[in-house]
Formats: structure tokens, C-alpha cells, sequence
């Protein structure tokens, strides 16, 4: 079986969260232990089987997974490079604990509601969608946008209007893998996580 049909299988996986935590554990054990072999060997790389590698990397897969379950994996702010290693701004990655997402249809205009389900590491007066995307039941994209108006955040949310007049009545789902936080006095600060929300026009 291939590494991608082995990862995408174990990645659907369905576990308690104390389990999640072990497995975690077990694979930050297993990957030291064969980083000490690897040392042992005066140094060189020696080859171990595919399977072997696909396990690992499947094992560091559950453990990301176990880690984010578990509230060890948190939020964290990037720089971002011009190619010379000059810092030219600052993104926030893993977001998507930070912001909870719902949508209201009026008419034809798709409010996103975003929520900070707790005190956000970053601070922002007015919030837009970065990157998004409108999907139908088949998964198709019938609509792909970025860089939505934004609005202020008012009681910890801030609500994101979309317009759907284009698309046809049905059920759909809204897929977001960016916000926007603005502040007057710095850059915009692209916000990246995963969020998705079902509904019908």
C-alpha cells in the first residue's frame, strides 16, 4: 500500500484523546531511539525499508494530530522573508482552535460569523476572509475568492459578508483556510488555519 493511502487512512482514525496523547508519546520515543542508532553508526546514514520511513512519518502524523487534540500544539506567529532573509511581515499560523466559525444566509449574502473562542494571541480591530472557498455537495468549487471586505470585531467576533447571488440555490459548504487581521498601525497579518461550514441557500 502507499504512503499516501496509509497516511490518509490513519489520519481518519477515530481515537480517545488519552490514547491520542500515548501515541504521541510512543513516537517522539521511537524517533529518538532511531536517532541514537543512527549516531552509533559512526554517523552515517544507513537505509532502513520504505515501510519503515511510512510508519514514521504516519507516526509523526498522528502525533501532530494527538498534540492539537491534546492542546499541545498551539497557534504560533511566523516572519515572513523576502528571499535576502529580510523580515517584511509576520502571518499567524494554526489558528483554527482560536477562531470558531458559523454562517447565516440573508438573501444572497453568505454571513460568516468569526469567533475567538478565547483570548486570541493576536490583536486585531477589524477582521476579513484571506482565501476561501465555496464548494457543492459533489465537492466541486463553484466559487473561489480572497481578500473580502473587512469588518470590525465587535464582542470578540466579527461578521464577514459574502455574496452568493452567483451561485444557484442548494446546499453548499464554505471552506476557509485564511482570515485577515487589521490593525491602523500595522501591515495586514494573514491569519491561517482550517475552518468549514455547511448550508443551503
Amino acid at each position: 500500500m502507499k504512503y499516501n493511502n496509509i497516511k490518509n487512512i490513519a489520519e481518519k482514525i477515530v481515537m480517545p484523546e488519552d490514547m491520542k496523547i500515548r501515541i504521541a508519546e510512543n513516537c517522539k520515543k521511537q524517533i529518538s531511539q532511531q536517532r541514537k542508532e543512527t549516531t552509533m553508526k559512526n554517523n552515517k546514514l544507513f537505509k532502513k525499508p520504505t515501510a519503515v520511513f511510512a510508519a514514521l512519518a504516519i507516526c509523526l502524523s498522528l502525533s501532530v494530530s494527538a498534540m492539537a487534540a491534546s492542546g499541545l500544539l498551539k497557534g504560533f506567529f511566523r516572519d515572513v522573508k523576502r528571499p535576502d532573509g529580510a523580515v517584511i511581515g509576520t502571518t499567524y499560523e494554526q489558528a483554527t482552535d482560536e477562531i470558531a466559525l458559523k454562517v447565516n444566509i440573508d438573501g444572497d449574502t453568505l454571513a460568516a460569523i468569526a469567533a475567538f473562542t478565547d483570548k486570541a494571541p493576536f490583536i486585531a480591530a477589524e477582521m476579513g476572509i484571506g482565501n476561501y472557498q465555496i464548494v457543492d455537495g459533489n465537492g466541486k468549487v463553484v466559487k473561489d475568492g480572497s481578500y473580502t471586505e473587512h469588518t470590525k470585531i465587535i464582542d470578540g467576533q466579527a461578521e464577514i459578508r459574502i455574496d452568493i447571488s452567483d451561485i444557484d440555490n442548494g446546499s453548499y459548504k464554505l471552506i476557509v483556510t485564511s482570515f485577515v487581521a487589521y490593525n491602523k498601525a500595522d501591515p495586514p497579518m494573514a491569519v491561517n488555519g482550517d475552518w468549514a461550514c455547511n448550508f443551503t441557500k
